[in-house]
Formats: structure tokens, C-alpha cells, sequence
């Protein structure tokens, strides 16, 4: 562990989320950041790298009554890009060593801040960050999938990180609707149509559908079925067959794992993270083959955000990708930016 004293302030940095205490849960309960802030992720990430990470660093300010008021993860990666953001967007840092926070499975990054926090713990952890980056002679350090309207951008920007705009990330408020139902009645007379027409055919077909904790799914069938699905974007490896279940199994109460099965047979799987006000529909397989007449996407889809509303959670978050289908259903875009720094 390394401490840096600022006029007011300390910055910790430990090697392993075990070796944070409970404040780390407390500060991400306090900022209400999102379950990929929270320790299941984190340490599954440790135990179960779903890419490669030479170095991790927890950072954590606190204040001079010793309350931690602000914090991120620190990864140090070189040649590692499955999402395309360097090579696409800053490829001259390609083959370069790296920093950033959040891991690339990540995709709703944020600047973890107490509400008692001001603008100089965000600005001391930021530096913090740049210091660990020069620490492991990183080329250049960052946050990716930072959504380009949140209030925090102006601190970064401040702290002399420059954005580029990325991917779009999706998402849905529930608060204003207050069951399934309604959410359909919103929807365009087509998608309404089609979504209900999906649904009934399913039902018709005999599909069933039923959440698991991740210990009682079957997680070999999700990675199979969710490689087939991304081999269309040639990003299959994003499930690493083994690695990916252990890491699954190691979220624990964090995930929960949605099947939908015909005469028993798997056809499809989503896995959901869970955090007190979101619903991260993270990942899905689908076999589109077994399911004439309908799509098990679009049951999954429909299946999810019923779970959210029971559960009720406020924000249904649908992250990257699939615009038609996420525009149509009235998912709400957000332009989501990396912002870097050479170090």
C-alpha cells in the first residue's frame, strides 16, 4: 500500500479489493456507483481475468476525518482492445502500456465520489491516477464509457483529460411507468405489435423462462450459446470458454441468469447484474434456429425489464450496441466518451 498526503487529504492505494476495507462498500453504496464498482465484480475480475491486466491498483482519497470520499480501479493493460475503442479511436496507442478504469467488460464507467465529496477529492484522485500510470511507466491513462453529459466530465476536463466519443449507451428511466404494460402501450403501434405478437408465439411454442443464481445455471449452455451470437461481430473470445463461467460463479448475488428453454432444450440465456437502482442486461445467447416464429431476444429483452420493475429498480440499463432494436424499443441514447491523458 502507498499513501500520497495532500493539503487536506490522503490517497491509498492497495493491490487487491480484499486488501480495501468496508469503506470501499460504503463509498460505493454513498455514490451509488454501479455493481461494476462493487466487490463481487472486482474480485471476480482478480480471481478470473476475463482479459489480460498486468497490474491493478484500488484507489482510494479520504478525508481528515479519515472518510473515504472518493475512488477507482486502476488497470494497467497493453494490447488489449475488444471493444475496438484504441485501435479506432487513439491507435497510435495500440501496442502501448495503458491505464485505465475501468476493465473493458465495464460499460458504464463514473467517478465514484461521496456526497460530502468536493471538487478537490475528485481532482486528487485523478492525479492519483496519473501518478499510479507513471508509477508502471504507462503511455497514456484514462476512463472509458463515461457518459458525455454527466456533471463529472467538467472535472475531467478541468483535470486536463481530453474526450473522444466512443460507442452509444442505452437505457430506460422506469420511474415514470409503472408496469410492463404501460411500457408497451408507450411503444410505437408497430413495436408494440411486434413485441406482442413475439411473446404470444413464444408462449404458444411452449417456451418457459426462469431466473437462477448463477450456481444453479447452466453456464456452459449461456457461453455457447453467447459465442455463436458474438461470432456475427467477431468478438467470440469475449466468453472464454471456463474462464467466463468461473467468473459468472464468482459474482455471486451480483448476477442473476435468465434461461428460456424449449421441451428443455436452452435456447436462450442472459445474464443480469444487479445493484440497488440498476438492472444491467450485461450479456446474451440466443438461438434463433430453434424459435421459428419468435425471437428469444426479444422475450429476453421483455423478460428482464419485468424483472426490474418487480424489483423495482429505477434504471434498466441496456449498455452498448444493437441501435435499431434498443431505438425502436424506447431505450434512451447516451453518447458515451473515453477521456485520456498522456502520462
Amino acid at each position: 500500500m502507498t499513501r500520497t498526503p495532500t493539503v487536506s487529504l490522503t490517497v491509498t492505494a492497495h493491490t487487491s479489493i480484499d486488501d480495501c476495507g468496508t469503506e470501499w462498500d460504503t463509498l460505493m453504496n454513498a455514490a451509488d456507483a454501479p455493481v461494476f464498482y462493487r466487490r463481487p465484480f472486482l474480485r471476480a475480475f482478480e480471481q478470473h481475468p476475463l482479459h489480460p491486466v498486468q497490474q491493478t491498483a484500488y484507489l482510494m482519497v479520504r478525508d481528515h476525518t479519515g472518510l473515504a470520499v472518493a475512488g477507482l480501479p486502476a488497470y494497467l493493460q497493453q494490447r488489449v482492445d475488444p471493444m475496438s475503442v484504441l485501435a479506432d479511436h487513439l491507435p497510435q496507442t495500440v501496442d502501448m502500456p495503458v491505464v485505465f478504469s475501468h476493465v473493458w467488460h465495464c460499460f458504464d464507467t463514473v467517478l465514484p465520489l461521496h456526497p460530502q465529496a468536493d471538487d478537490t477529492a475528485a481532482h486528487t484522485l485523478l492525479i492519483a491516477l496519473r501518478l499510479q500510470a507513471a508509477t508502471w511507466d504507462a503511455a497514456l491513462t484514462g476512463l472509458a464509457n463515461i457518459d458525455a453529459t454527466h456533471p463529472h466530465t467538467e472535472i475531467l476536463a478541468q483535470a486536463g483529460l481530453h474526450p473522444v466519443e466512443i460507442d452509444t449507451g442505452w437505457g430506460l428511466d422506469l420511474r415514470p411507468i409503472p408496469d410492463f404494460d404501460a411500457y408497451l402501450n408507450g411503444l410505437g403501434k408497430t413495436s408494440r405489435r411486434n413485441m406482442r405478437h413475439d411473446l404470444r408465439n413464444a408462449r404458444d411454442a411452449g417456451l418457459t423462462t426462469s431466473f437462477h443464481p448463477p450456481h444453479e445455471a447452466d453456464l456452459d449452455g449461456f457461453v455457447r450459446l453467447a459465442r455463436a451470437t458474438a461470432a456475427k461481430y467477431h468478438n467470440s473470445d469475449y466468453y472464454r470458454p471456463g474462464l467466463f463461467q468461473d467468473f459468472v460463479r464468482a459474482l455471486g448475488n451480483d448476477v442473476r441468469v435468465l434461461e428460456l428453454r424449449i421441451d428443455g432444450r436452452l435456447v436462450g440465456s442472459a445474464l443480469a447484474l444487479v445493484d440497488p437502482t440498476r438492472l444491467h442486461f450485461w450479456a446474451c445467447g440466443v438461438d434463433y434456429d430453434a424459435c421459428p416464429g419468435f425471437s428469444p431476444f426479444y422475450v429476453a429483452f421483455a423478460e428482464l425489464l419485468r424483472e426490474t420493475m418487480a424489483n423495482r429498480r429505477p434504471w434498466f440499463e441496456a449498455g452498448r450496441r444493437n441501435p435499431v432494436f434498443k431505438r425502436r424499443y424506447g431505450l434512451t441514447p447516451r453518447t458515451l466518451t473515453a477521456w485520456t491523458t498522456p502520462t
